[in-house]
C-alpha cells in the first residue's frame, strides 16, 4: 500500500504543469503556472519556488507574456489538430483493411460492399495442325504453339463503375497481372 502510494506521489510530482513564461522588461522571464494582474503589482504562482509571488507591475511586459500565451495555445491547438488528423488516416485504414476478408484472392467494392471475384477457369488449347507438322518435320523448323483460353464470350461478373476499387489479397509472395482479353469464337484468349 505504502508503495503504491509512494509511487503515485513521485510520478505526480515528475509530470510537468503548464508553465507560462511572465517576461520582464529586462528580457528575463520567470516560470510560472498562473498570474493575476492586480492595481499596481503582478501576483504570480512561481514554478520554480512553488509558491504565490508578487512583483510590480512596471517591472512586467505583459503584451509579450499574452502574445507568447496565445502562440504557444494556438501551437498547441494546431498540434492537436494535426494529431486528431493523423489518428482519424489510421482509423480509416484500420477499418479499410479489416473488412477485406482474410482468405487469399480478388474483392471489389460496390457501395461499401466487398464481394469476392470468382477465379476465371482457364486452360490451354494446343494447335494440332502444327503439333502434327512438328512431329512430320525432321528439321525443327516448326514450333508448337497454344493458346491460354477462358470460356464463354463474356464475363460472368460485370464491373459498371467508371473508377472501380479492387483489393487483391495473395496468398504468398506471387506475381499477378491485368490482362485484356482478346475475343474468339466461343472463348476469349488470354495469351498466345
Amino acid at each position: 500500500m505504502f508503495r503504491r502510494i509512494a509511487l503515485c506521489l513521485i510520478f505526480a510530482a515528475s509530470s510537468p504543469a503548464a508553465t507560462i513564461r511572465l517576461y520582464l522588461k529586462d528580457g528575463t522571464y520567470h516560470n510560472i503556472r498562473e498570474y493575476q494582474k492586480q492595481q499596481d503589482r503582478v501576483r504570480y504562482y512561481s514554478t520554480e519556488r512553488g509558491d504565490w509571488e508578487e512583483i510590480p507591475l512596471e517591472l512586467v511586459d505583459l503584451a509579450r507574456t499574452v502574445r507568447e500565451a496565445h502562440e504557444r495555445e494556438e501551437a498547441s491547438k494546431k498540434n492537436a489538430a494535426e494529431i486528431d488528423a493523423e489518428e482519424k488516416a489510421e482509423r480509416t485504414q484500420r477499418r479499410e483493411i479489416d473488412r477485406i476478408p482474410v482468405e487469399s484472392g480478388v474483392f471489389f467494392v460496390r457501395d461499401d460492399k466487398v464481394e469476392v471475384l470468382p477465379a476465371a477457369e482457364t486452360k490451354v488449347i494446343n494447335n494440332k495442325r502444327r503439333s502434327i507438322l512438328k512431329a512430320v518435320t525432321p528439321i525443327p523448323l516448326v514450333s508448337g504453339k497454344s493458346t491460354v483460353e477462358v470460356d464463354g464470350t463474356t464475363a460472368k461478373y460485370k464491373v459498371s463503375t467508371d473508377r472501380p476499387e479492387f483489393y487483391i489479397r495473395l496468398a504468398a509472395e506471387e506475381r499477378f497481372h491485368i490482362v485484356r482479353l482478346t475475343p474468339a469464337k466461343a472463348s476469349r484468349i488470354v495469351q498466345t
